[in-house]
């Protein structure tokens, strides 16, 4: 039953007692009426005082609410429970900068405050200044890198050739005046008869006169039983000018090493994006790839070539930051030390660089990463096709092998022996991708290109070819012939080791135009000054930074012929 409102009186005749409810309803004329009697006839009722609705605010009529007075209370106690399970779930972001490596590696040296010196007044030089040095370098180099049609009829690039620095000063160079003449003049090839088996195997094999046994350097070598000495003192100055090397050169390689040096992160490591170093995004033209130990090792190599190690040299301080560097990333697994960063790449320059370092110095510190590395490299090999790719047990490809077999041929050398089922292997994956009887290489197939050609080559002089073997000369003697492609320095870097390694007649001429290029088209400008970018398909994603190795690792390639590169390497069969 509903009613409106109801209201208590009393008699106002003055009786004593109790008295009735009363009510005024509209069933009954308005008349008040006890309200006992209006409950039992269901008439609704009018209160005798009603509020005026008007005179409360909205504020008063929403508080009043039982139903925003609940909302209130869940949406405190929710508010407060958010900001306890915040309080417990908030972590200390890590601070993701690059830190040094805490090491003890004597005072600083003059040498290095100078070179801080001259990244800061580099950076800061005037960009009208640099654009217009920059565009006369530029012009420089385009008429060094004149296209090469053959290597028969363009004269040399003319490059000036300043003082040599340490031990290649005052060096009898003689000068190059004259035009090329033709680098191929006559047969280059001598009688050569093969008496059965695969020219892989080397079998049955006949030479004539002139290859009949494989050429020892000499006194141009290292002695026997010191296959790197040839990378420091007067030996480096002797075999740069014996071996074809001048004044120009080794200047570009000491520019080049300055400038490694000033790259280097805090950590002791390189990065193909220059992220990390003291250039802060100076230099143009970076790298793509993301593995820090292929970046570091491939810019260590350099200055192992020129006799820097982590115990000696004018940059001791920086090669011992980035081998200390390189250990600190070695993953132990079940395959052995992992050096990799997700690409084989980066653990065969890994192993290379650190066995050189070993072979260089004889540092105790260095073998157990060595044959782990080793061991690595053995596991992580494809039994079907023999060869390595970018991950451990993927069917190879042609390059990623290469950098394992110079690494395993390095550490050959410094005393870490690889097993004789890894070396067979790569001599199957050779035979899976080679093509005109062994004289020219494709990728992961037959399909043969000048680069992959160079490097095939060059891994069956690794793995028992000799100069003797009539594939391999034609095969050198047809990528030699169009002369060195100004851009293509993977493809070159490899070539100049091969032409050396067996002392091919075209090995002056052709060494002669490839250095002075490379010298006229390092970099004179700004904080880019000692440093190598070229149009290579092949190295793009390495950058600057990888280039700039490539190309001093080919300036070196007179004295660094060993660990691997040089004939007593190739004698010394896997």
């Amino acid at each position: 039953m509903a009613w409106t409102t109801f209201s208590t009186g009393s008699e106002s005749e003055g009786v004593s007692g109790s008295q009735p409810a009363w009510a005024t309803t509209a069933g009954y004329g308005g008349r008040v009426v006890p309200i006992g009697k209006v409950c039992r006839k269901g008439i609704s009722m009018q209160p005798l005082m009603q509020p005026d609705p008007s005179e409360r605010s909205w504020i008063d009529r929403l508080v009043a609410s039982p139903a925003v007075r609940s909302g209130y209370l869940s949406l405190a106690a929710h508010l407060v429970l958010c900001i306890l399970l915040a309080f417990f779930a908030l972590e200390k972001k890590p601070d993701r900068r690059q830190r040094p490596l805490l090491l003890s590696l004597g005072p600083q040296t003059p040498l290095d405050a100078g070179a801080a010196l001259l990244a800061t007044v580099a950076i800061g030089m005037a960009e009208a200044v640099a654009a217009e040095a920059e565009a006369k370098a530029k012009a420089e180099a385009a008429a060094a890198a004149t296209e090469f049609p053959t290597v028969d009829d363009v004269p040399l690039v003319r490059v000036p050739e300043p003082a040599l620095p340490m031990a290649v000063a005052g060096a009898d160079v003689p000068a190059l005046s004259d035009p090329l003449s033709p680098l191929i003049a006559g047969p280059l090839v001598q009688p050569i008869s093969i008496r059965g088996g695969q020219p892989g195997s080397g079998a049955g094999v006949t030479a004539g006169p002139r290859t009949a046994a494989r050429k020892s350097h000499g006194a141009d070598g290292p002695p026997a039983g010191q296959p790197f000495a040839s990378r420091t003192g007067a030996a480096r100055g002797e075999s740069a000018r014996s071996r074809g090397g001048n004044a120009a050169s080794e200047a570009a390689v000491e520019r080049g090493l300055d400038w490694l040096a000033l790259h280097q992160a805090v950590d002791g490591s390189w990065r193909f994006d220059l992220s990390g170093c003291r250039c802060d995004g100076a230099c143009r033209d970076p790298g793509t790839l993301t593995s820090s130990t292929a970046s570091t090792a491939i810019a260590l190599l350099p200055f192992l070539g020129a006799g820097h190690t982590h115990i000696e040299g004018r940059h001791q301080q920086t090669v011992s930051r980035g081998i200390y560097y390189l250990m600190s990333r070695m993953q132990p697994t079940p395959r052995g030390g992992d050096f990799s960063e997700g690409t084989m790449y980066g653990h065969g320059v890994t192993t290379l660089v650190l066995a050189e370092c070993l072979g260089m110095t004889k540092d105790d510190m260095l073998i157990g990463p060595v044959r782990e590395g080793v061991r690595f490299i053995e596991t992580a090999q494809d039994m079907h096709s023999g060869g390595w790719r970018y991950l451990p047990g993927q069917a190879g490809d042609i390059t990623v092998t290469a950098w394992q077999v110079a690494a395993l041929k390095s550490a050959q050398l410094a005393g870490v022996e690889p097993s004789s089922p890894t070396i067979e292997g790569v001599r199957r994956f050779l035979d899976s991708v080679q093509t005109q009887s062994g004289a020219a290489y494709g990728y992961r197939s037959p399909a043969a290109k000048p680069c992959t050609s160079t490097i095939g080559l060059l891994c069956r002089m690794y793995t028992g070819w000799g100069p003797e073997q009539e594939p391999l000369r034609r095969g050198i003697t047809a990528l030699a012939k169009p002369g060195p492609s100004p851009a293509a320095i993977y493809q070159n870097f490899y070539l100049s080791q091969a032409l050396l390694q067996m002392d091919h007649p075209v090995w002056p001429r052709w060494n002669a135009r490839n250095r002075d290029q490379i010298v006229g088209q390092q970099a004179r400008v700004a904080h880019e000054s000692g440093s190598w970018f070229f149009e290579d398909h092949d190295t793009a994603p390495g950058g600057r930074l990888a280039h700039t190795a490539l190309a001093i690792l080919t300036l070196e390639v007179y004295y660094r012929l060993l660990p691997i590169y040089q004939q007593e390497a190739v004698e010394t069969e896997f």
